[in-house]
């Protein structure tokens, strides 16, 4: 989107790697008081659960963002691999380091049967197949309040990775081109009458499993990710106020069972709306908020180790996991999932000959991904619209946001132009540049995951 002041708003890739964090930090605090034994967070009689409102802004944001992903990159083997090397290693890595890391420090179990048990090896082997999660080590947290769970975390990442697999057959059935978009409408209107549906049956996560997913909980995700892939497809207009008045509604509502449906509406706009009004005034450098996706999953082991060690109160747990798990996630990011994400480059061909501005193939700006990523997130980010790659490209210090670079050099051995009397120049460059209408468009890419 184009804003009329563009100076006053960060990228929004930058917007949306905010969001994740601040959600993943919310998790850690929804994880804290069932952690320490002091019971659910919210009454679970309450049809609009909070903490599950912000699991679904981290599904909008994923659908939206691997959405512009394709429309960038339309290529089934590249967005597979893309796919892949978001969502595996930070998993693997958090999977490997309690089994083999901290579990034989923490089991009750003499260390060498600790590591012949089955349960020990099988606990990386299931995680690592994703929809076959395992959850307990054996000897390990079972005189926790909340006993032989070692990451609850990770509960998500397989409905992430169904969502992923839906969203990629619809897109090789054509879902992104104009005339087949009503494919993925469809869909939306089937997963929200499945829904409503499960939402009727009494008897929470009634719908059985499927493997180790929750049916009735990745069908009420899988609405807010079909929101978020709409919303991009359709480049529905965003507006703060819409998504204040529809977080107002929300609220009003109160805890019916109207507002559990209308939440992953509501809460999927307005996280995405977010993105793309941050402000500029809190830009700040990338690495501090690119790991939301290793706070996410590092936070519940975390927890679950500072209430093996005595903490019983939830707010002294929040105070010590949050910034432990920060800690963490930011170190996954920088050694884990940026490195790994840049093996992405290795399926992208080099263009054989210079391409011309206009027939391009748009660039994939390095921006940040849940999910809460390079080729978002989100998350796990993009924007509404699309523009070829920037040329000549400006310094760091010079890229302001809504900038467009309109001109190019002529070919080598021919004069530049003369300007004619009255024409206009070059367009101003920099944090006040504006785009020419009917160009390109934002710049600012989000498609991150």
């Amino acid at each position: 989107m184009l804003h009329a002041r563009p100076e006053l708003f960060a990228a929004p890739n930058h917007g949306f790697a905010w969001i994740r964090m601040i959600g993943a930090l919310l998790v850690i605090y929804g994880h804290s008081s069932p952690l320490v034994g002091s019971g659910e967070l919210f009454p679970p009689e309450w049809p609009v659960q909070p903490d599950e409102g912000v699991l679904m802004g981290f599904f909008a944001l994923s659908g939206f963002q691997i959405t512009e992903s394709w429309m960038r990159d339309p290529h089934a083997l590249r967005f597979a691999v893309k796919r892949v090397l978001r969502l595996w290693p930070p998993m693997l890595t958090v999977s490997v380091g309690m089994a083999l890391v901290v579990g034989p420090m923490i089991t009750t179990l003499p260390v060498g049967e600790y590591f012949r048990a089955h349960e020990t090896w099988g606990y990386i082997v299931n995680n690592a197949g994703l929809l076959t999660l395992r959850h307990d080590l054996p000897g390990v947290f079972e005189s926790n309040p909340w006993p032989d769970a070692v990451n609850g975390s990770l509960w998500t990442l397989p409905m992430e990775l169904l969502a992923y697999g839906g969203l990629f057959v619809l897109l090789l059935l054509g879902t992104a081109r104009k005339n087949l978009r009503w494919l993925a409408v469809l869909a939306l209107i089937g997963l929200v009458a499945w829904d409503r549906h499960l939402e009727q049956i009494p008897g929470a996560e009634s719908a059985g499993s499927l493997l180790s997913v929750p049916v009735e909980s990745l069908v009420a995700f899988l609405v807010a990710f079909a929101a978020g892939v709409l919303l991009n497809l359709y480049r529905i207009p965003l507006s703060p106020l819409a998504a204040g008045a529809g977080l107002v509604v929300l609220v009003v509502m109160g805890n019916t069972i109207t507002a559990s449906a209308w939440m992953a509406f509501a809460v999927s706009y307005a996280v995405i709306v977010a993105g793309h009004f941050w402000p500029a005034k809190l830009t700040v450098p990338g690495v501090w908020v690119n790991g939301s996706y290793g706070v996410y999953v590092w936070g519940f082991p975390v927890q679950q180790l500072l209430a093996l060690a005595g903490i019983r109160d939830q707010w002294l747990m929040l105070l010590c996991a949050a910034p432990i798990a920060y800690v963490l996630g930011t170190l996954s990011w920088k050694y884990v999932e940026d490195p790994t994400m840049r093996l992405r480059h290795l399926l992208t061909p080099a263009p054989a000959t210079r391409p011309d501005p206009a027939e391009a193939p748009t660039e994939t700006l390095r921006t940040d991904d849940l999910a809460p990523s390079r080729d978002r997130a989100p998350g796990e980010a993009t924007t509404s619209l699309r523009q070829p790659p920037r040329r000549p490209s400006p310094a760091p210090g010079d890229r302001g946001v809504g900038e467009v670079f309109m001109k190019t050099s002529p070919p080598p051995g021919q004069p530049a132009p003369r300007r004619l009397p009255g024409q206009r120049g070059e367009a101003p460059r920099g944090r006040h540049a504006r785009p020419e209408p009917g160009r390109y468009g934002d710049p600012n890419r989000l498609d991150r995951r």
